[in-house]
């Protein structure tokens, strides 16, 4: 293992931990922490009204993974989502709907509505954007659905939560303390603090989203959806990608794209990593991997905590490594990291705030490489 010691420490390998700190003890503890805290922090969308419950703790283990691969992609479907539901609560309660809530729009998002009509051969879901839109033509009645009703929907576990903290809190003093102490830290123990951070931000950013709603609450439209796309001029009626509703705020997101691009590459080398293919047109429910487009204060808020998880393997820039290409590895590991955020953050901020939506598109050639369903 490494440590902060100079570079006449001795190195060792594995320690049994019969008195103290061995390997053992530390792989544990650091793997048990990380595991816990992206498990309890994901909260994952509902599944399709024809999927079985094995599918809901599906899509929690693909998002856990994501969390796993990396936790500032999770930061950012979550950061993403928070800032939808603040834009979709503003809109209800600037049309005079002031009883919609956080929890109503994050619902909406996660699939929690789906639309019945008599031209549609199965309920489709809507999200927020396209749920003001139906009710705001008069499509749909407003859903009279509480935030109470929601609470009871959600069954999030407290227990799992609170032992997160606990556990979460423990290894972040310990980690400090030894420091202190003059004692030595290790890069796996540096890397679960990072992770520890950028987890807490995730679980801030899905504080006020549903966990585990398993039935949706259906919708039934009066108007036909060929009517609706017809009076918004849209008049193919299987000109869409993912629902007929995808006229309403179709502008796509940098990150949304590029991530279905290369998950839509993985299936087609068949490593389906993260997950569920969609194999139903309509589609039927709303993707958990979902990167929805984010305001300036959000972006800036993933971006502090994005920063510091780039920058925390800079900390063991001057560890003691049991040999030079060892130190070299996690040196160029480092930097790289670092700049993959800080130079990441300015591609997406110049993509996001500078070109049209249209040319985002283009900008990928989506159109050459074959932009999945998804």
């Amino acid at each position: 293992m490494n440590s902060t010691s100079s570079n006449s420490t001795q190195a060792t390998g594995w320690t049994s931990s019969p008195d103290g700190r061995g390997t053992n003890e530390i792989i544990l503890t650091c793997l048990f922490t990380i595991v816990l805290c992206c498990w309890t922090s994901v909260c994952p969308n509902l599944p399709a009204l024809s999927d079985g419950r094995w599918a809901q703790v599906r899509d929690k283990l693909d998002l856990t993974c994501i969390g796993l691969l990396g936790p500032e992609f999770l930061l950012m479907i979550a950061v993403g989502q928070r800032s939808s539901a603040r834009r979709s609560v503003k809109k209800f309660r600037d049309a005079g709907f002031a009883r919609w809530t956080l929890a109503h729009a994050f619902l909406a998002d996660m699939g929690g509505f789906v639309l019945e009509a008599e031209d549609l051969f199965q309920p489709i879901p809507v999200d927020a954007e396209q749920l003001f839109y139906l009710i705001e033509r008069k499509h749909v009645d407003y859903p009279a659905l509480t935030k109470e009703e929601i609470d009871d929907k959600s069954k999030t576990d407290t227990v799992a939560r609170f032992l997160t903290i606990g556990q979460a809190m423990w290894f972040v003093a310990a980690f400090i303390s030894r420091p202190i102490q003059g004692l030595s830290v290790t890069t796996l123990e540096l890397t679960t603090i990072s992770f520890i951070i950028v987890f807490f931000a995730t679980s801030y950013c899905w504080m006020h989203k549903p966990s585990e709603v398993f039935r949706p609450v259906i919708l039934r439209c009066e108007t036909s959806i060929a009517q609706i796309r017809s009076e918004a001029g849209h008049h193919d009626p299987e000109a869409y990608q993912r629902t007929p509703l995808d006229f309403i705020d179709p502008s796509p997101y940098v990150i949304g794209l590029l991530w279905r691009y290369y998950v839509h590459l993985l299936h087609i080398l068949h490593i389906p990593l993260m997950s569920r293919p969609m194999t139903s047109r309509p589609q039927t429910r709303i993707r958990g991997d979902n990167f929805l487009k984010t305001e300036l204060d959000h972006e800036l808020f993933a971006a502090v905590f994005i920063a510091g998880f780039s920058s925390a393997f800079m900390g063991a820039w001057d560890f003691h490594f049991p040999t030079v290409a060892e130190r070299n590895l996690w040196r160029c590991a480092s930097v790289y990291t670092l700049a993959f955020g800080l130079v990441g953050s300015v591609y997406v901020w110049i993509w996001h705030r500078w070109l049209p939506p249209r040319q985002q598109v283009d900008e990928l050639e989506m159109g050459q490489v074959g932009l999945p369903e998804q």
